[in-house]
C-alpha cells in the first residue's frame, strides 16, 4: 500500500458533526502520530514525494479546510507542542467572519472563522495556507470568468495578508472537472480533492487523495493508519460513500 497519507480536519469541536473533530480526539492522535515510525511533514513534501514514490518511511501531511478559528485555539498549540507541520485551506472572502457562505448546507453550524491576525501569527510559526478559494462556491457551476477569479483573488489575498506566496489549493466539495483543473493547474502546484484515499503512485499532484478524519476519529483504528487493514477500511468507507451517493441520486 502507499506510505504516503494527507489527513483532512475541518472544526476542532465537541458537537460530533461529520465537519467536527473534538480537541481530545485531536491531541490523541497527533500523540499517536509522534510516538509512531511515521514522518509528519509539509503538505509540499508529499508531492515531492509523490514524484520519487520512495519516502524511506511513511510520510503524513495535515491539513484544515475553511480555516475555523478553532483550529488556532484548540490545534495550533497541539501542533506546536509536537513539532509538526500542517496546512489550513482558507475562504478568503470569510476570514474573520463565519462560515456561513451561500452554499453552505444548511445543517452546518455556523462558527467563527480565523482572521488575518490569528493567520499571521500561525504563519510564522510555520503553518502553511492555501486557497480554497474567495466564497467556497462549486467551481465546476461557475462560468470562466469567474472561476478564475475565485482561484485568483484568493491566491493573491493570502499572499498580500501574509507576505507568502501560495501554491496548494483545495477544490471547495472536493469539485472539479477538466476545466477547474487546468485553472487551477495555471496557479497551483498541488491541488487538494476529498476522494477518500491514500496518495499512491500515478496519483494526480493536481487532485491529491486525502483521508477524512471522521472515519478515523477512534484510536484504535488511527493506530494502524499505514497497515494493510487500513487499506482494506478505507476502500470499504470509499465504497459507502459511492452507495450513498448513487442512492441520494436517485431520490
Amino acid at each position: 500500500m502507499s506510505a504516503l497519507a494527507i489527513l483532512t480536519y475541518h472544526s476542532l469541536d465537541d458537537s460530533g458533526s461529520v465537519l467536527s473533530t473534538s480537541p481530545s480526539a485531536f491531541t490523541e492522535q497527533m500523540r499517536i502520530l509522534w510516538e509512531s515510525n511515521v514522518r509528519v511533514v509539509p503538505l509540499g513534501m508529499i508531492g515531492d514525494a509523490l514524484a520519487r514514490m520512495n519516502p524511506a518511511k511513511p510520510l503524513v501531511a495535515i491539513t484544515f479546510d475553511d480555516g475555523f478559528r478553532n483550529v488556532y485555539e484548540c490545534g495550533f498549540p497541539v501542533l506546536r507542542r509536537f513539532g509538526f507541520a500542517a496546512t489550513v485551506f482558507v475562504v478568503t472572502d470569510y476570514c474573520g467572519k463565519t462560515n456561513d457562505w451561500p452554499s453552505q448546507p444548511h445543517w452546518v453550524k455556523r462558527q467563527p472563522l480565523l482572521g488575518w491576525t490569528e493567520a499571521r501569527e500561525m504563519s510564522r510559526a510555520g503553518i502553511i495556507f492555501g486557497s480554497h478559494t474567495r466564497t467556497h462556491s462549486d467551481l465546476r457551476t461557475l462560468p470562466p470568468r469567474q472561476i478564475e477569479e475565485e482561484l485568483v483573488t484568493s491566491k493573491r489575498t493570502i499572499e498580500d495578508a501574509l507576505g507568502r506566496s501560495v501554491n496548494i489549493f483545495a477544490y471547495p466539495y472536493g469539485a472539479y472537472d477538466e476545466r477547474v483543473r487546468k485553472f487551477s493547474q495555471s496557479l497551483f502546484s498541488l491541488g487538494c480533492s476529498t476522494r477518500l484515499d491514500f496518495v499512491r503512485p500515478g496519483s494526480d499532484p493536481l487532485i491529491l487523495e486525502r483521508l477524512d478524519m471522521y472515519y478515523l476519529r477512534r484510536p484504535k483504528i488511527f493506530r494502524h493508519l499505514f497497515s494493510g487493514r487500513m487499506d482494506v477500511y478505507i476502500r470499504f468507507r470509499r465504497a459507502m460513500q459511492g452507495l450513498r451517493g448513487r442512492i441520494q441520486g436517485r431520490n
